[in-house]
């Protein structure tokens, strides 16, 4: 045992390089495994737990006009409901100074910050929302600047305001920065009455005594209904704001669903790291098996066994799985807290303590102890089996003459230095069959994510810019006249064409069934034919034409989800405007606005009783720069204001005015992504280095035992 001992003692340690190769290789795959797995589990703990605490709401509405505490008390009355709670939500324009340009920011107002029923707000430093002193969302003094004990000065109903800011909260309900969310604020329900005149409730949050889609669907069924016999409109508003829904689960974090998107991505790459990093630990003791044929020759020879020859080489391997779990254990917790805090920041979370994870742990030791030794069993079945008569006839070196050797043997006129090249390179065909598949794959991968990302610079740019053609597009508060507003804008220096749209918000259902409040809630625009400011990007069917009148064309994923296609006709319901039927003459794409349609705007207008009244502006100007288009929305929005033409603080395209700024911010929302992508794509570059310098290696030392 002591010979034995000393074999596996000197295979790791006087071949050192050898070992810190296999043993970097093999801890490079445990630690982005260990890393994603542990980050996943902490984030996805701590954001559960964060997001339970919270009290989510159930049942989420939106109601316009807004309702009062007498209404608020009636629904609680309603069977099935356990607690009913209302508050404000509305939108401001906000700057930090008084010359700074407004920004577009949400404004929350609750009756009782110390008395939250659902979706709490926890105040994280400073004081609640009191008086004339406001208090803004976590994570906004890094997006927007914001500080606590500053001043902010705000824009509601064409009065600015001074405001102090006295304390950070965070609500999980909002949507982080990090993915196209604004600054927010809060203040007390009196406060937001006399700053607008109004302390009425525009949602409306409740839940039940335990959660079921079915029970608590049918509770919302019935709050809508009592409201809509008042003339109240309703429509879901549970987040993510592009998506609202009625009810959710409150144990489901509601960008859950993204977050698993992400780490399968980063755990595939991860998978690939490792699975390349195991066809280098094949070669290298492919490698030293057949080196060292002779010396298993003689260790048989003088008595060894199978099992004794198999105990050394899986003894070494072993010890090449420990060193690289010791390397990769600590440095795999290190960048699963890394990874944790990442996202951490990302999703505007308050981070919980440090902790381990013992999946991610267990796993790095699995993956070290076992996913070499199962790389190996293939040259490891070849060195038990060699006879002792094969293994003292040859030094492991030589290789079966073919169709490569032959042709080399026959050019007799070629550069020696050349022939022994290619003949090196070539010599042991299998490895080099897997060291080039190494070396492809890698830079597949790499190249993938150099795709990926160009592919969603050229989709959310390219593309966008195509469908997009106006430059600066603004909402107004009220529909204006189409000729008065469209001649004024046409006026202005820099302006080039002007595009006045219709909007309204109907649910929508196809025509053959009844109609639900589960009915998908539309932006519909009326679209003036033929128009110059827009390029659809059609799927199916066919585009508006002049002339069509209850004609309409769908977004793709919003007639997916509706189980509707072209050639169907639909419902649209305008509330008090009443409902109308249309036909589905096309399918488009459009990446930014999923629940769009368009129509003609003639035929909207008169629907919704707005005839030559139109609330959005779409303007194509000669600067076309990202600088130049903010410069040109900026002096616009204070032409606009001087005529006292009210702008729509929110906007059309998530508070953004310009076609410039709307593709920035879904780019950056894309960010996230491309970038754990590049640092998994980076790794595995690595490994593809590391491969390649291990085959180089295995060919001098061959090299040299020949001479």
């Amino acid at each position: 045992m002591g010979v034995i001992r000393h074999k596996i003692w000197n295979e790791v340690w006087q071949h050192k390089g050898r070992t810190l190769q296999i043993v970097f290789i093999i801890a490079i795959g445990a630690f982005a495994i260990g890393m994603i797995i542990g980050g996943r589990n902490m984030f996805q703990a701590r954001a559960g737990e964060s997001w339970r605490a919270s009290s989510p709401a159930m049942i989420t509405l939106a109601v316009d006009p807004a309702v009062d505490d007498a209404m608020l008390t009636s629904l609680k009355g309603i069977r099935g409901v356990e607690q009913v709670e209302g508050y404000i939500q509305t939108t401001l324009e906000w700057r930090l100074a008084p010359t700074d340009p407004w920004q577009t920011g949400g404004l929350i107002a609750r009756d009782d910050y110390t008395d939250q029923r659902y979706n709490q707000s926890q105040l994280l430093s400073g004081q609640w929302p009191t008086r004339k002193v406001f208090a803004f969302e976590k994570g906004d003094d890094t997006a927007f600047g914001l500080q606590e004990g500053g001043v902010v000065y705000i824009r509601l109903n064409d009065r600015e305001y001074t405001v102090p800011l006295g304390g950070v909260v965070t609500n999980l309900t909002n949507l982080p920065p990090g993915f196209g969310g604004t600054a927010q604020f809060y203040t007390t329900r009196t406060r937001l009455g006399e700053l607008t005149g109004s302390t009425n409730f525009n949602r409306i949050l409740a839940g039940a005594p335990v959660y079921d889609e079915t029970t608590v669907t049918a509770i919302a069924d019935r709050m809508q209904d009592r409201l809509e016999k008042q003339d109240i409109e309703v429509t879901g508003a549970a987040p993510p704001p592009d998506q609202p829904r009625r009810v959710a689960d409150p144990a489901v974090y509601y960008l859950q669903s993204n977050l698993d998107s992400i780490f399968v991505i980063m755990g595939v790459m991860a998978g690939l790291a490792l699975l390349l990093g195991l066809l280098l630990v094949y070669n290298t003791i492919n490698g030293v098996v057949s080196r060292q044929v002779n010396q298993i020759g003689m260790m048989k020879a003088v008595g060894a066994g199978s099992g004794q020859i198999l105990l050394i080489y899986l003894s070494n391997i072993l010890i090449y799985g420990l060193l690289a779990f010791i390397v990769s254990a600590p440095l795999g917790v290190l960048g699963a807290y890394g990874l944790y805090m990442f996202f951490i920041n990302v999703f505007n979370i308050t981070p919980g303590p440090f902790s381990l994870s013992p999946p991610a742990i267990l796993a790095q030791l699995a993956i070290t102890m076992l996913a070499p030794i199962l790389a190996s069993l293939g040259p490891l079945r070849t060195a038990v089996r060699i006879t002792v008569r094969e293994a003292i006839s040859t030094y492991g070196l030589t290789v079966p003459t073919g169709f490569l050797e032959r042709l080399l043997a026959g050019a007799q006129r070629a550069p020696r230095l050349l022939l022994l090249t290619v003949s090196n390179t070539f010599r042991n065909k299998w490895r080099v069959l897997l060291t080039q598949a190494t070396l492809v794959s890698s830079g597949v991968i790499f190249m993938m994510v150099v795709s990926t990302q160009q592919s969603v610079t050229y989709t959310f740019g390219d593309v966008l810019f195509s469908i997009l053609r106006f430059d600066v597009a603004f909402q107004f508060e009220q529909p204006e006249r189409i000729e008065q507003i469209e001649a004024l804008t046409l006026a202005q220096p820099g302006v080039e064409a002007v595009e006045m749209w219709g909007l309204s918000s109907p649910k929508m259902w196809p025509a053959d069934r009844p109609q639900s409040n589960e009915d998908q809630s539309v932006q519909l625009f009326g679209v003036p034919l033929p128009t110059r400011l827009y390029g659809p990007h059609l799927k199916a069917g066919r585009w508006l034409q002049p002339g069509d009148t209850y004609a309409v064309v769908l977004n793709e994923r919003l007639a997916h989800k509706t189980g509707i296609s072209v050639g169907d006709r639909v419902i649209f319901d305008q509330g008090p405007h009443g409902k109308s039927e249309w036909e589905v003459v096309g399918l488009f794409l459009d990446p930014v606005l999923v629940r769009s349609a368009y129509a003609p705007r003639d035929t909207l207008l008169r629907e919704i009783g707005s005839l030559n009244r139109a609330s959005t502006i779409w303007i194509q100007t000669t600067r076309t720069d990202a600088a130049g288009e903010a410069a040109m929305a900026q002096a616009l929005r204070q032409f606009y204001e001087q005529r006292h033409f009210k702008i729509d603080a929110h906007g059309l395209f998530f508070g953004r005015d310009t076609a410039g700024q709307i593709i920035e911010l879904i780019l950056n929302n894309f960010g996230v992504i491309i970038a754990l992508l590049g640092g998994m794509a980076l790794l595995i570059g690595l490994v593809g280095g590391v491969a390649l310098s291990g085959i180089l290696s295995l060919n001098v030392l061959e090299r040299q035992r020949e001479t």
